[in-house]
C-alpha cells in the first residue's frame, strides 16, 4: 500500500531517466559481494524488491509498452546531449539517434542511443535506486517525486517481457559500467569502457520472443507510440519515425505537409477542410493540430464517428484516441494535442489529475468554437460547405453543452422566409428584428418553423400569419431543429418560439360576424378530440389549425423520433384546440351545412381537424383517415356528374350528400338519384 501511494506522486522529474545528471549514490543494499565475473554484487531493500514487482508485473496494462519506455529513455538521454551542444558545452558532431535490433536466435532486443550516458556510479544511483531505496533518509520535507528516484520506473517494465536486462553506458567523462539484474534480490555492475551512450539488452523471456523478435511487430509498436519522437529512430536498418509536425510554428508548415500528414496518421482519403494550428502556454502549454475533415461517414449512415484526437507528452504518446479531451460532440475533429504539463500517471497510460484533463477540454473546446467563427467571418462560403455536411455536430452541441451553447448557436445557419436564395445565422436574424425593449412583445420573439421542406413550409397555415404581416420567420427542416431551439430558448436576450405558438394582434372585424353556435357545435360534435374551439385572425388560407402554445407538436415530433425504434406505439394523442378561420368559404358553408345535415357535417368537421393535425405534424399515421377521404371523394364525384354541366362551377359540402360521421360502421354508397337530391 505504501509503495502504491508512492507511485501515485510520480510528477516530470520521474521522466528524467538516462538524461539525469550524476548524483551521490546512496545506501543501496545491505551487503555488497564480489561478483563471479569481478563485479559488484548488490542486494535490494526488500521494500526496493516489493516495489520492482508491482512495476514489472501490476503497473501497465500492455506488455509492448516496455518499448515505448525504452525509446523515451534513449530519446530524453538524446536531448540532454542536445542542450549542451546549444550551450556550447559539446562539441561532438555525430547524429543524435536511437537504433533497436534483435538477435532471434539469442532472443534478445536491443535499443541503443548516443546520448549523455553513465557512469558505473550514475549506474548505481539510477537504475539501482527505485522509489524507497534509501527514502528513509530523506528530509520529511522533500518533494514527494524526490522518493521515485532520478531515474523513474519506466526502466523496470523491460522485466515485463524480459527474464533479464543489461544495460551498458558510458558517460561524458569517458567513465563507464554495465548494469545486469534479473529482478532478483540482487544486481552486478561492472566497470565498462567504450564510446559514450548507452544499450539496453533484454533477454526475453520464452512467451515474448515470437512477439518481440519479429521486426515488423518492433516497427509497428514503435511507430504507434514514438512516431514522432524528435530523433531518428531506425528499427533494423528502417527509419520508423518521422517530424512531429505540431511543433513546428504554422507559419512554417505546408499545405502539402498539413495533407500528407493528415491522410498518414488518420488513415483519411478525403482533404481537411481546415487545419487549425495553435500553440498555447496559458493556462496550460499546449501544442496542437487539428484537423476538420471535408466527409464524415454518419452523412452516408455508414458508421458513427469516434474520438480521434490523441494526447502526447513530449511528442510520445500517451494515449489514443484520448476521449477525454473532446466532448462528444466534437467527435468530428481529428488531430493531435502535446501538453509538457501532464502529472502523468507512473505507466504514462492516464493523466492523473482529471481537473487537468479538463482545462485541456475547455482550451481546445473555446479555441475550436474561436476557429469557427474566424473561418465564418474570413471565408463564409467555405464555412457553409463544410456547415453542410458537419452543422449536425453543432447542433448537437446545442442539446449536450449547456455551458457553451450559446457560442455555438453564433455558428448555426438556417433558411428563412423572406430570403430564399441564402441561409441566414441567429446573429443576423435577431439584427433584422425590431429593436429590443425591456419588456418584450410576441411581435419580438424569434419564430421557427418546422416542415419538411421549404415548400411544404411556405405552405404551411402557421405560415400565412407571419406572410400576411410581412414578418420573417425560421425555417427548420431537420428533426433535431425542434431539440436545438427548446434546449437553446433564447439567443442574445430574444425569446425562441415555434411558428405555431404565435398570436398574431387581432385585425378589424372586416368579415361577416361568426356566432359563438359554431364554435360550441365543433366542441360538442368532436368532444372526444377536442377540448377547446376558438376562432382566430392568424389564418388566411387556411380553414383551421391546432393552437400549439405549449409546444405539443414539436415535443410529440421529438418523442416520435426518441421512440421509433424503442417504442413504435406512441402514446394518445391528447385532446387539441381547434382554431377556425371565420372568413374561410368551408367554414361559413359548414356552419350552413350543420343546420341541414347534421351527419355531413360532423364527418367533414372530423376531416378538418385531421388535416389541422398533419399540418400541425401530430398525425402520428395519416392512413387511418383514407377511408372518410375516399367517402368524400366517391360523394363529390358523384355530386358532380349528376348535376346539371351549368351547375358545376365548383363542389360545395353541401353537395356531397348523406355521409355518417367518422368512426361510424360504412354503408352502401348512395345512388345517383340519392345524391342529387341531396346536393
Amino acid at each position: 500500500g505504501k509503495a502504491m501511494l508512492l507511485l501515485r506522486s510520480v510528477s516530470s522529474v520521474a521522466r528524467r531517466r538516462f538524461a539525469a545528471a550524476a548524483v551521490v549514490p546512496r545506501a543501496l543494499s545491505t551487503t555488497t559481494a564480489a561478483s563471479s565475473e569481478g563485479g559488484e554484487k548488490l542486494t535490494y531493500r526488500a521494500e526496493t524488491q516489493s516495489l520492482l514487482r508491482i512495476v514489472s508485473k501490476a503497473l501497465y496494462t500492455e506488455r509492448e509498452v516496455f518499448l515505448r519506455e525504452l525509446v523515451s529513455n534513449a530519446c530524453d538521454a538524446l536531448e540532454k546531449v542536445r542542450m549542451l551542444r546549444v550551450a556550447g558545452e559539446e562539441s561532438g558532431e555525430e547524429e543524435l539517434r536511437v537504433r533497436i535490433k534483435v538477435d532471434e536466435a539469442a532472443g534478445t532486443l536491443e535499443v541503443s542511443d548516443n546520448g549523455i550516458g553513465m557512469s558505473k556510479a550514475e549506474l548505481v544511483s539510477n537504475l539501482g535506486t527505485i522509489a524507497l531505496s534509501g527514502s528513509g533518509k530523506v528530509r520529511e520535507d522533500a518533494p514527494a517525486a524526490e522518493l521515485i528516484g532520478q531515474f523513474g520506473v519506466g526502466f523496470y517494465s523491460a522485466f515485463m517481457v524480459g527474464d533479464s536486462v543489461e544495460v551498458a553506458s558510458v558517460g561524458l567523462s569517458g567513465r563507464g559500467g554495465r548494469f545486469v539484474s534479473s529482478l532478483e534480490e540482487s544486481y552486478e555492475v561492472f566497470d565498462f569502457s567504450g564510446p559514450r551512450g548507452t544499450t539496453v539488452t533484454v533477454r526475453l523471456k520464452e512467451d515474448a520472443k515470437a512477439e518481440f523478435c519479429d521486426l515488423e511487430k518492433i516497427r509497428a509498436i514503435v511507430s504507434k507510440y514514438s512516431k514522432f519522437a524528435r530523433f531518428p529512430i531506425t528499427v533494423g536498418e528502417t527509419a520508423v519515425n518521422t517530424e512531429a509536425l505540431w511543433t513546428k510554428k504554422p507559419a512554417e508548415a505546408t499545405k502539402a505537409e498539413y495533407d500528407a500528414f493528415y491522410r498518414s496518421v488518420f488513415k483519411a482519403w478525403d482533404e481537411p477542410a481546415f487545419v487549425e494550428h495553435f500553440s498555447a502556454d496559458a493556462p496550460l502549454d499546449i501544442k496542437a493540430l487539428l484537423f476538420f475533415p471535408s466527409f464524415h461517414t454518419e452523412t452516408m449512415g455508414m458508421a458513427r464517428l469516434e474520438p480521434s484526437v490523441s494526447l502526447y507528452c513530449r511528442k510520445v504518446l500517451v494515449e489514443s484516441p484520448c476521449r477525454d479531451l473532446v466532448p462528444d460532440w466534437m467527435r468530428f475533429v481529428k488531430g493531435v494535442v502535446d501538453s509538457e504539463d501532464l502529472p502523468l500517471s507512473i505507466s504514462r497510460e492516464k493523466s492523473q489529475d482529471k481537473m487537468l484533463l479538463d482545462k485541456l477540454k475547455d482550451v481546445l473546446v473555446r479555441k475550436t468554437l474561436r476557429f469557427l467563427r474566424d473561418r465564418l467571418e474570413k471565408d463564409r462560403d467555405a464555412y457553409l460547405k463544410w456547415y453542410d455536411s458537419f452543422g449536425a455536430f453543432l447542433k448537437e452541441g446545442i442539446c449536450h453543452d449547456h455551458a457553451r451553447r450559446q457560442d455555438i448557436a453564433k455558428l448555426l445557419f438556417f433558411d428563412t422566409s423572406k430570403r430564399p436564395e441564402e441561409k441566414t445565422s441567429l446573429d443576423e436574424f435577431v439584427s433584422r428584428l425590431a429593436p429590443d425593449s425591456s419588456e418584450q412583445e410576441e411581435e419580438d420573439f424569434i419564430y421557427y418553423l418546422q416542415a419538411p421542406s421549404r415548400d411544404l413550409a411556405l405552405a404551411s397555415p402557421y405560415y400565412e400569419a407571419f406572410k400576411k404581416r410581412d414578418k420573417e420567420c425560421l425555417f427548420v427542416y431537420a428533426t433535431i431543429d425542434d431539440f436545438v431551439m427548446s434546449n437553446l430558448g433564447e439567443f442574445n436576450g430574444r425569446k425562441i418560439r415555434p411558428a405555431e405558438a404565435f398570436q398574431a394582434p387581432p385585425d378589424r372585424q372586416e368579415h361577416a360576424p361568426a356566432t359563438s353556435a359554431l364554435t360550441e357545435w365543433f366542441a360538442q360534435t368532436l368532444d372526444d378530440r377536442l377540448e377547446a374551439c376558438e376562432l382566430t385572425a392568424n389564418l388566411v388560407d387556411s380553414p383551421a389549425v391546432v393552437a400549439d402554445a405549449e409546444h405539443a407538436a414539436a415535443m410529440r415530433r421529438m418523442m416520435l423520433l426518441v421512440n421509433q425504434q424503442q417504442q413504435p406505439n406512441t402514446a394518445p394523442l391528447p385532446k387539441q384546440k381547434l382554431l377556425l378561420n371565420p372568413d374561410h368559404p368551408t367554414i361559413q358553408a359548414l356552419d350552413d351545412l350543420k343546420l341541414h345535415n347534421h351527419d355531413l357535417a360532423a364527418t367533414l368537421a372530423h376531416q378538418l381537424l385531421d388535416n389541422a393535425l398533419v399540418a400541425a405534424g401530430l398525425m402520428d399515421d395519416a392512413r387511418l383517415m383514407l377511408p372518410r377521404l375516399n367517402k368524400l371523394l366517391q360523394l363529390a364525384a358523384r355530386a358532380a356528374t349528376a348535376a346539371p354541366p351549368q351547375e358545376q362551377p365548383e363542389t360545395s359540402p353541401e353537395s356531397l350528400g348523406d355521409l355518417p360521421p367518422a368512426g361510424a360502421p360504412a354503408t352502401p354508397p348512395p345512388t345517383t338519384a340519392n345524391t342529387t337530391a341531396s346536393s
